[in-house]
């Protein structure tokens, strides 16, 4: 969780210091102990971040959470996004719910979609949408409704209760004990154990996985942590992507647009940035009224330096959009293509190393050019 915290840290940094804004368009808490008592209700974008956050009141706005142990028994009018150790949602949330964590327990109802991942995964909740779910232990509890498809990835998985659509699942086993509306479409090393109360409308489908020699373990572990860098890497950035694009809507293509216009003057302004930058910082350390100042322009360093790759993944994005002449509301997908390509070029040797002095190249100017011309 401490890596977790420090990234959300960041994050308010860069949006207390380098997003402009002219008035306040979010609510942020921090604290050790977070209580939204019931009958309280904040009307706006919300950031809750401490050890404990328990919201018994409703909460009208896109809501990010994070902490060791959370319990949302509220509604929450809109996405909610969530980090923690242990999660428990009992309340409804009038969009779609993404989190990461521990354990994660979903109850209640969810009016779209539902992205989930943890060690344990349990689901009770009634959902419109379509359900995402990854673990190492999967259930789909009797209580559970979900009105369209749902994908797991997981080492067992437990299907107990009603799903509409389809069931695609990954897994070492699957145990199904409930209803599939639609087809069963599983990969295990082992055909699912479908209980007498078990009950599948559409078409089965089943691949055997062969079971892994031993030797490949260590491969396979040192894959799985790859993937987990990978996937943490854009999952963080898409959070403080959302995070600013819901206060400043334009800020990101703007910068995507600086970039594009002088791509050669915007290297030269990074390279002269990461280095005359660290050097400034020593010396107004040097000078003992200049130490607090100092430490702030090494934050907004590292906070730029952390960005840079959604200002290149944004600016990548933009370039193929425009040369595609494709509609705007395509610019998200095209940039979560070009994040997806970035992160996994930066865990290759060699190239992964190239592409993150590139992409701090390209940030740290663009950043640089806009607070130079003073507006984004």
């Amino acid at each position: 969780m401490s890596k977790v915290k420090f990234i959300f840290a960041l994050l308010f940094l860069f949006i207390l210091f380098v997003v402009p804004l002219p008035h306040v368009l979010a609510e942020s808490i921090s604290d050790d102990n977070i209580v939204i008592e019931s009958g309280e209700t904040l009307d706006s974008t919300s950031f809750l971040s401490g050890e404990n956050v328990r919201v018994d009141g409703d909460i009208n706005g896109t809501t990010f959470v994070t902490a060791g142990y959370i319990e949302i028994n509220g509604t929450i009018d809109g996405d909610l996004f969530v980090m923690g150790q242990s999660t428990v949602i009992n309340g409804q949330v009038n969009g779609s719910v993404f989190i990461a964590g521990q354990d994660v327990t979903l109850n209640g109802v969810v009016e779209n979609s539902i992205y989930l991942a943890g060690a344990t995964v349990r689901v009770n909740s009634q959902t419109e949408g379509s359900s995402f779910l990854a673990g190492q232990n999967i259930f789909i509890d009797k209580e559970a409704v979900i009105k369209k498809d749902v994908f797991v990835g997981g080492a067992s998985v437990y299907q107990n209760g009603v799903i509409n659509g389809d069931l695609t699942s990954s897994s070492d086993s699957l145990t199904i004990g409930g209803e599939i509306g639609g087809n069963l479409t599983y990969s295990s090393q082992k055909q699912a154990d479908l209980t007498e109360n078990s009950q599948v409308r559409g078409e089965t489908t089943w691949r055997k996985i062969e079971r892994q020699p031993t030797e490949d373990t260590s491969t396979a572990l040192f894959t799985m942590a790859v993937l987990y860098k990978v996937l943490f890497s854009i999952g963080t950035a898409l959070v403080i992507w959302l995070f600013v694009h819901l206060l400043r809507p334009t800020f990101w293509v703007k910068l995507a647009t600086k970039l594009l216009q002088s791509p050669l003057k915007t290297v030269g302004f990074g390279a002269i940035a990461i280095i005359v930058i660290p050097l400034l910082a020593i010396l107004l350390m040097l000078t003992v009224i200049g130490i607090p100042l100092s430490f702030i322009v090494l934050m907004l360093y590292g906070i730029t330096l952390y960005v840079s790759k959604i200002i290149v993944s944004v600016s990548i994005g933009v370039w193929i959009q425009e040369r595609l002449q494709w509609p705007s509301t395509r610019l998200f997908w095209l940039f979560l293509l070009a994040l997806t390509i970035v992160s996994a070029l930066g865990v290759i040797p060699i190239v992964g190393m190239i592409t993150g002095v590139v992409t701090l190249l390209f940030g740290m100017g663009a950043v640089t050019l806009s607070i130079l011309s003073e507006r984004i």
